[in-house]
């Protein structure tokens, strides 16, 4: 089990109790991956590098490199700003772009489900969608 906490996003404040909702263990990880996953470079902290900034691959060419450029973006992110995540055994699911024809619902989006290995051992699943501006 992990022993993290973290701030919970994007539900910073728990209304029940009035203070601030705090999130632990692996659901920290999680809320924070997936913070980090899907923020724009520049959108949070002002911080050039941070983010993974999927929305930008939603009208790319569903191909072979795109999919290696996604991958290798959210290990990047992982091993420079999530500590309790080893980014190398990350794996991925789903990891497509769909670009479907406009009378289907998922048309232009980034879906995919993130498995990752944290350092405590224990394995988080997490499921990504990032859908069209």
């Amino acid at each position: 089990m992990a022993h993290t906490s973290s701030w919970s996003f994007p539900n910073l404040i728990d209304p029940t109790r009035n203070c601030v909702s705090i999130v632990e263990d692996n659901a920290s990880i999680t809320n924070r991956t997936r913070l980090l996953l899907l923020s724009d470079r520049t959108s949070l902290y002002h911080n050039p590098n941070f983010g993974a900034g999927l929305r930008r691959y939603i009208f790319q060419y569903n191909n072979a490199n795109t999919v290696a450029r996604i991958q290798d973006d959210i290990k990047e992110q992982l091993y420079q700003f999530e500590p309790c995540v080893v980014s190398e055994d990350t794996e991925f699911a789903d990891g497509l772009l769909f670009t479907g024809d406009t009378a289907d619902a998922n048309f232009n989006h980034v879906k995919m489900t993130v498995g990752l290995k944290t350092i405590y051992g224990d394995r988080v699943r997490i499921g990504l969608e990032e859908n069209e501006p």
